[in-house]
């Protein structure tokens, strides 16, 4: 019996292998293509006549165009379909058995799940508790490869990862939740005093009253607190949020008690110094056009004042997204990156026109400046 449980855990292990190396073997082709493809139309940066798109700047690769890829390590991750799996669920031993070890034990969520991130997302994305409306055909995990790299003033990020068929959404007319993005990146770096920031990343800003999540309150109910409404400058739904900006979050949900705390809302005061003390999630987005947004989130999505460029582009099959930021902008909610420190970061891929919590995510992943012991190794050039 143990024999052939380790034959059958072997197997599973070399079939996941077997389906990376696929993977970086489709991705290196697209990016062979794509350099063939430069070369041959320097002079046309359109959009190709199969429907390829790039964002402005993509083809020519401006953002990064000092950066050597070759010579920059790649870290091979999986994103993963997380469905309506809150911060509020993931703390709750009724839900998920974790619920222990992660906020008594300091475990973070890789240390149980690492390994089993295609069995998790494969199983959510079918449809169940996890998620009650599911997208028929939409893939559980994304292979991305994922490289890092900083000269004397900037970061330079690019991901990379198989693209796939459209899907339709049978809740949204039309079939696409956003109809003018077929993909989105997001990189999360997490700040100082969040909770569970350092094991949880992102996830401590996914609450059980976000947009499609169950406890939405919906359009009615936050229109009926206009002044949390305004404070938040929401209208019909509820953006992330960390739990530190709120009084109270419901967690268990005892007595039919609605999870998460959006209205609960800290004062005014007490959020600014949140924010001065560095409790807060460094926000970076891309965009399929290539445009970019640089903010953070602390009670709400803010967009800010921190210098950002990106470019996206769709060739071969794979998209290549590069973004770039100073390592210390100064800008409010820009988190300064530096030397000698390692930074908890979170990334999410929106494809297939998808919104809100319909994206594929990062556990917990580590990122430090020339250091190899970090996942995501940021290397000088």
């Amino acid at each position: 019996m143990v024999n052939k449980e380790a034959e059958e855990a072997a197997a599973a292990k070399a079939a996941q292998k077997a389906h990376q190396e696929a993977v970086q073997a489709q991705i290196a082709a697209a990016v062979d293509a794509a350099v063939a493809e430069e070369r041959a139309t320097a002079n046309d940066a359109g959009a190709s006549a199969d429907g390829e798109t790039a964002g402005d700047g993509a083809a020519t690769g401006t953002v990064a165009a000092n950066v050597d890829w070759n010579a920059v390590p790649a870290a091979d991750m999986t994103l993963f379909y997380p469905g309506q799996a809150s911060f509020e669920w993931v703390q709750n031993g009724k839900t998920h058995g974790g619920a222990r070890p992660l906020t008594k034990g300091g475990d973070a969520c890789t240390t149980c799940h690492a390994a089993e991130l295609e069995a998790i997302g494969t199983k959510i994305v079918a449809g169940g508790d996890l998620e009650p409306t599911p997208i028929p055909g939409k893939r559980g995990i994304i292979n991305a490869t994922i490289q890092a790299a900083h000269d004397d003033q900037n970061l330079y990020v690019r991901l990379q990862w198989p693209d796939a068929g459209h899907n339709p959404a049978p809740f949204v007319d039309g079939g696409k939740m956003d109809p003018d993005n077929q993909i989105k990146v997001a990189m999360m770096i997490a700040g100082t005093g969040i909770e569970l920031g350092a094991t949880t990343g992102c996830w401590s800003s996914c609450h059980a009253d976000n947009s499609y999540m169950p406890f939405d309150p919906g359009a009615d109910a936050i229109a009926g607190n206009a002044d949390v409404a305004s404070r938040l400058e929401a209208s019909e739904k509820i953006t992330k949020y960390l739990t530190e900006s709120r009084t109270k979050v419901e967690i268990k949900g005892r007595g039919g008690k609605a999870q998460g705390g959006w209205d609960k809302l800290k004062s005014a005061e007490e959020i600014s110094q949140l924010f001065q003390d560095g409790a807060y999630l460094d926000l970076l987005r891309v965009y399929a056009d290539g445009t970019a947004s640089n903010g953070y989130l602390l009670e709400r999505r803010v967009v800010n004042d921190g210098e950002m460029s990106a470019e996206a582009n769709l060739s071969a099959g794979v998209w290549t997204v590069v973004f770039s930021r100073p390592l210390a902008s100064g800008a409010p909610g820009d988190i300064p990156l530096e030397p000698g420190k390692t930074y908890t970061v979170g990334f999410a891929i929106h494809d297939d026109f998808a919104a809100a919590r319909f994206h594929h995510v990062t556990l917990n992943t580590s990122l430090a400046l020339d250091d190899d012991t970090a996942q995501i190794n940021v290397t000088k050039q």
